[in-house]
């Protein structure tokens, strides 16, 4: 049974998103300024506006790069937008015009995005690129929380924090594994170590945390110790927290639900390169785009199509530790 640490209290599956809708109507009800930028998609806390502040709802339509637009413009203006849709239209349709009219001017601006491979809707709508297209984007935050406790903490930092801030919602994922305890003490820009462990270490993002907790007990099994690192903050990562965990086992594992092209892991690839070479293997998406496929309770093709599941994360640290030995990289 793999000991974790304080404020890691394993709980049922419970869906992210339930933590962001609690955290939007908190937002709102401290910041008369929060402004709903609608792209003909709902979006968390909306009935609270629908009965509260209905004035405070601008609809758009499916015109996203005008809903980009018009947020940096309320934004100019001291009012807080909050755009939400899927990430294909939100970031993807609308990416020069939030280049132009929300980054460069660092205007107080919150994105929120459907993202990941998960989903029935297929190569137009569940988007694998969407860290790795935001990440080269300046002046930006990306938080893509763990659970449900760290959406909702995250989602109130994101307010609390003046700035422009893509919040990655993987909301067609499986529901995660609630794993922080209410008092977790969440922090943008901190990663939070879930788990130590002495022969390698699982830096992961968003739902694979999920994935990498149920790896353990794969590699438990194998007389194996192996630590979670929980990497909220995607941007800016947290250099110091990867530094120390290479330095403890030289044998890493990244694991995001999307494209390992330009994402998470090749943000840690590069801590590595300049300041803890450590034997690292990446776990997501291959340089290809998601597709549709089935989710249920007992089926889930595209976790197996992509190698996303826990089985495959456990032979990932195998992969990492059998580099480790090869290139004899000496641990602390």
């Amino acid at each position: 049974m793999a000991k974790f640490n304080k404020y890691v209290q394993i709980g049922p599956a419970t869906p992210a998103v339930n933590g962001a809708e609690a955290a939007m109507i908190k937002v709102c009800e401290k910041y008369p300024n929060v402004v709903a930028v609608l792209e003909d998609m709902g979006m968390p806390g909306l009935e609270w506006f629908k009965k509260h502040a209905p004035e405070r709802i601008v609809e758009c339509g499916i015109a996203e790069a005008n809903g980009a637009v018009i947020a940096g413009a309320l934004a100019a203006e001291g009012f807080m937008p909050f755009l939400h849709s899927f990430s294909f239209a939100v970031i993807e349709r609308a990416y020069n015009q939030i280049r132009q009219s929300i980054l460069v001017d660092r205007f107080n601006v919150k994105i929120t995005a459907r993202d990941g491979v998960w989903g029935d809707l297929g190569i137009s709508h569940d988007i694998v690129e969407g860290l790795s297209c935001t990440r080269i984007l300046p002046n930006l935050v990306i938080l893509n929380p763990a659970d449900v406790v760290e959406a909702e903490k995250a989602y109130i930092a994101m307010a609390d924090y003046v700035g422009p801030v893509y919040f990655r919602m993987e909301q067609s994922a499986p529901a995660p594994l609630k794993i922080f305890t209410d008092d977790y003490p969440f922090e943008i820009g901190k990663a939070y170590q879930i788990k130590d462990g002495k022969d390698a270490t699982i830096i992961a993002t968003g739902y694979l945390v999920t994935e990498a907790i149920k790896a353990l007990d794969i590699l438990e099994k194998e007389g194996l110790d192996v630590g979670i690192l929980n990497m909220c903050t995607v941007k800016p990562l947290d250099e110091e927290a990867i530094i120390r965990v290479a330095e403890q086992t030289r044998a890493i594992v990244t694991a995001e639900n999307g494209s390992i092209v330009g994402g998470m892991g090749d943000g840690v690839a590069a801590v590595l390169g300049e300041y803890a070479p450590a034997a690292l293997v990446r776990v997501g998406v291959e340089d290809e785009f998601s597709q549709s496929a089935r989710l249920s309770a007992d089926v889930d093709e595209l976790k197996d199509l992509f190698g996303l599941g826990a089985k495959d994360i456990a032979i990932a640290v195998k992969e990492a530790i059998a580099k480790r030995e090869q290139f004899k990289l000496v641990r602390k």
